[in-house]
């Protein structure tokens, strides 16, 4: 991952002191056509957080799990194929203008689809979204683990076929298909948190690494069994204000979670948060490397605006198994738990222009190869600049191919390159490559200002081959109005 030379400066003074209906009609992997479901707001506003707001889909998603539990319960008690005719049937009790069953088989065959009977019966295991996010295969892969939550992008019918985001719910039956169903949320998916408390204690990173290490400390101690009770427990110790334990398997299946219950048991493995970053397929990767940080955000709503301020989690594995961790608000962000917005960046690029540029770059490198690629990447003026959105090129060994920024960095590797707050932000991105969306978030200087404090980063990778991968990033708080429709 880029390293801008004023962050190589900050490194050295701190050593001197001292991480769908998925079966829709197949969509072309060409650059996303999105109408924007929200609307930038200006950040020179204070806004007043409205602590007692629920995060957006948290109903609407805990009612798609019911819907599809019942059809669970009525396809194990029916038998397959009555359960797969009637599942198709557009008329029938599972079909309906907001939301209806689908059926797949774990080999990518369509089973039930109610309103495309012309693809029923057709083999889509390589469906994508537009970012290349392979739908059918993250759904089949969370159904094999029992049920679970995917996100995506896909057209939305009642949104004129608007690309928006979307979440389904996948459950497998007997072993050898799944159903599911799906529903729009047009600000993306937000993990359930505790929100935001404008009078909560300001936490350092030292408390955070303290209190996740004390809950894994806990679990060896006493078990799993008496661990997952405890972590839950509200007026136990592991519950401290905004700062709790979660705990997962290695599978990305949620153990315990004090403030959603109702995910227990569910694989999170491809659920993403509203940038499209798999938070806890994040954590899982850091937990199999022995524990660390990472960035996330936390959602603050207030009245008809939003601000997604940037956290700092910590993860720590109990075994082989399962890992513990929690999260506080970034040490230099906590003004905006308030809403003050004062002097804070607000991110001007989507996430569909970062995507675009990206996948120009990388098609661009596959069509005329490395060399002259990196010699384009690597001007300042060159057709892969965009604005304040530059790309730039690196192996997966860590070494800097090109950059048009920062030209004296090429040929150094900054694979094992720790930011300030803990996070390996070059072996997360690149896991986020291999194993998840490609995005990540990520706490950097902006290069564009020459400033060397911190700011929020929405960061994209994408693999050309298997040796190198070229990468962007748009930096600020995201802060947005509310959708004006949902879907």
């Amino acid at each position: 991952m880029r390293i801008p030379s004023c962050v190589l400066i900050v490194l050295v003074v701190i050593g001197s002191i001292l991480a769908a209906g998925c079966t829709q009609s197949t969509l072309q992997k060409t650059e996303p056509v999105i109408t924007p479901s929200i609307r930038m707001i200006s950040a020179t506003t204070t806004i007043t957080p409205n602590v007692s707001a629920q995060p957006p889909g948290i109903q609407p998603t805990r009612d798609l799990i019911k819907f599809v539990d019942t059809a669970v319960v009525y396809a194990r008690g029916n038998g397959k194929e009555k359960s797969i005719a009637d599942f198709n049937d557009p008329n029938g009790q599972f079909a309906g203008k907001d939301r209806y069953i689908f059926a797949g088989g774990y080999d990518g065959t369509v089973l039930a689809e109610p309103f495309e009977h012309e693809i029923v019966g057709k083999n889509i295991p390589d469906l994508s979204d537009p970012y290349g996010i392979p739908i059918v295969r993250n759904l089949i892969d969370t159904a094999r683990n029992g049920k679970g939550l995917v996100s995506y992008h896909y057209r939305n019918p009642s949104m004129n076929y608007t690309i928006q985001p979307k979440v389904s719910y996948v459950v497998d039956v007997d072993g050898t298909y799944y159903i599911g169903a799906a529903l729009n949320e047009n600000t993306g998916t937000e993990f359930p948190a505790s929100g935001m408390n404008v009078t909560a204690k300001d936490r350092t990173p030292g408390e955070l690494v303290t209190f996740v290490q004390d809950a894994a400390g806990y679990a060896k101690t006493f078990g799993k069994e008496k661990a997952l009770a405890a972590f839950i427990d509200p007026k136990g110790p592991f519950i401290n204000g905004e700062m709790y334990i979660i705990a997962y398997d290695q599978n990305a299946t949620n153990l315990a979670h004090p403030y959603s219950p109702w995910v227990r048991g569910l694989s999170l493995e491809h659920y993403t948060d509203q940038d499209s970053v798999a938070t806890i397929s994040e954590l899982s990767g850091v937990a199999r490397r022995g524990g660390g940080f990472t960035h996330t955000t936390q959602r603050i709503p207030s009245g008809e605006s939003v601000i997604y301020a940037p956290k700092l989690q910590y993860v720590v594995p109990v075994d082989d198994r399962w890992w513990v961790a929690a999260s506080i608000l970034n040490p230099d962000y906590t003004k905006l738990r308030s809403g003050n917005l004062t002097n804070v960046r607000a991110r001007d690029q989507t996430e569909e222009q970062l995507f675009t540029l990206v996948d120009r770059a990388v098609r661009y490198a596959k069509e005329f190869g490395k060399e002259k690629t990196l010699a384009g990447i690597g001007k300042p003026d060159g057709a892969f600049v965009d604005g304040d959105l530059v790309v730039w090129a690196e192996t997966f060994d860590g070494i800097i191919l090109a950059d048009p920024v920062n030209n004296d960095l090429v040929g150094k590797q900054f694979l094992n390159y720790t930011d300030p707050y803990g996070e390996k932000t070059t072996i997360v991105g690149i896991d986020a490559i291999r194993n998840g969306t490609g995005f990540t978030h990520a706490m950097f200087p902006d290069a564009a200002s020459g400033s060397v404090v911190q700011v929020p980063k929405l960061v994209y990778m994408r693999q050309v081959d298997d040796t190198w991968w070229i990468g962007s990033g748009t930096y600020g708080v995201q802060v947005q109005l509310r959708p004006t429709a949902t879907g």
